[in-house]
């Protein structure tokens, strides 16, 4: 209608022929100073741009320098300033089309894979999330590996930080797991790591510690063909979770508090959502899973592939004895009793199924962290500035005590 009226006006302008206002508002149904303003314009008026302001605005830098900058993916993004500010304006479907209307977007190529479906309790894939870098806050850059483990029914997924990949820390990983089901699946699958298998004269052979480790266990080992990851695609598809720990680049003080955001919070977030396939979250269905593993054993055998196992009461001092040196845990575990154990150069302390704190193992007598030390010293101090020099001389003093190593704070 609108065009037509143009139209009419613009015959009626070039004829000279003068417009009865009037008349065209009767026959078009429309307002008499709507017709004038098409009149004196000689066209349709463009319509003011109306600025749209949304919500998620003040978080555009943060949202670009994370999926810009650090690569991390939106649901990556979304989960990590869910974590951090607890209550964001709307929900991921919301985030996503923030995303999309400004433009900010993260390319990623696309791997085909067949389905492979498991029956509850029959399968566990486990495999390395290798070589991970780092930043914290200071600066300061860690390189470290995630276990990671998936129930191919329930798609539950278990990550377990660790310095290295090397058998022991593959068998102190794989039993965690069992640990932290509660139970054992009829099947375990993996690829071909150094780990697992040797190579000779183009055969493969299982390591005699991980082939009576499984015999224990009662778990039958599949290992994949070799480049094949999609045969053990459900727990290749874990390791995207990981991706979400990006975004915590730079965010954090400690080793302890990146084994809290794996362990605890990527964790607990990617098991609540609903999984794409059974579009039924893994939490939900493992507790079905749950009734069909099999009882993990007994423990002490299973500990006895640790080579090593301490249980320790933590004293008033946080310090745990191990081979006559010291080391320390967060205050918050003083009188409790927790579980130490040695990997090549490193001792991993368990307090029930939590990884609370790793080592180095030392020559030097007591090994405090500095997180650990001055968190307890703020417990009887207020001025930080204070606390700060006090712990770092006191750390100086300790340092000297049977050895000449110092520790850095």
């Amino acid at each position: 209608m609108k065009e037509n009226i143009i139209g009419e006006l613009r015959i009626m302008s070039e004829l000279n022929i003068k417009p009865n206002i009037s008349e065209l508002s009767r026959r078009y149904g429309l307002d008499r100073h709507t017709i004038k303003k098409y009149c004196d314009a000689g066209k349709l008026p463009e319509r003011k741009k109306r600025t749209f302001i949304s919500k998620w605005d003040i978080y555009e830098d943060e949202i670009r320098r994370i999926i810009e900058n650090e690569a991390a993916s939106k649901m990556a993004t979304y989960q990590y300033l869910l974590h951090k500010y607890s209550k964001l304006p709307g929900g991921y479907n919301g985030f996503k089309a923030y995303t999309l209307r400004k433009g900010i977007t993260l390319k990623k190529a696309m791997k085909p894979h067949v389905l492979y479906e498991s029956d509850p309790g029959e399968l566990l894939q486990f495999d390395w999330k290798e070589d991970i870098r780092f930043i914290f806050k200071s600066g300061d850059t860690i390189t470290f590996n995630v276990f990671s483990a998936t129930l191919a029914y329930s798609r539950l997924h278990i990550f377990i930080f660790s310095y290295h990949r090397s058998q022991e820390d593959l068998i102190r990983c794989l039993i965690e797991v069992y640990r932290r089901l509660g139970g054992v699946t009829k099947t375990a699958m993996t690829d071909n790591m150094s780990a697992i298998v040797s190579l000779k004269d183009g055969h493969k052979k299982i390591h005699q510690n991980i082939r009576s480790l499984m015999n224990d266990l009662c778990v039958k080992l599949k290992l994949c063909k070799v480049k094949s990851p999609q045969t053990k695609g459900k727990v290749e598809s874990s390791n995207r979770f990981l991706n979400w720990l990006r975004p915590y680049n730079r965010q954090l003080d400690s080793v302890e508090e990146l084994i809290e955001v794996i362990e605890k919070v990527i964790s607990s977030a990617c098991n609540k959502e609903k999984n794409k396939t059974t579009n039924i979250p893994p939490l939900v269905l493992f507790k079905k899973e749950k009734e069909y593993l099999r009882p993990l054993g007994n423990l002490k055998l299973m500990n006895s592939y640790l080579k090593e196992h301490h249980r320790v009461l933590v004293p008033e001092t946080l310090l745990v004895n191990f081979k006559g040196h010291r080391y320390s845990i967060p205050k918050r575990f003083i009188g409790k009793y927790v579980d130490i154990y040695p990997c090549l150069d490193d001792i991993y302390i368990y307090y029930q199924k939590d990884l609370i704190a790793i080592h180095t193992i030392s020559q030097q007598m007591i090994n405090y962290s500095s997180d650990h030390y001055l968190e307890a010293l703020k417990t009887s101090f207020k001025d930080k500035c204070d606390i700060e020099d006090m712990a770092k001389d006191n750390l100086s003093k300790l340092s000297k005590l049977g050895g000449d190593n110092e520790i850095g704070i």
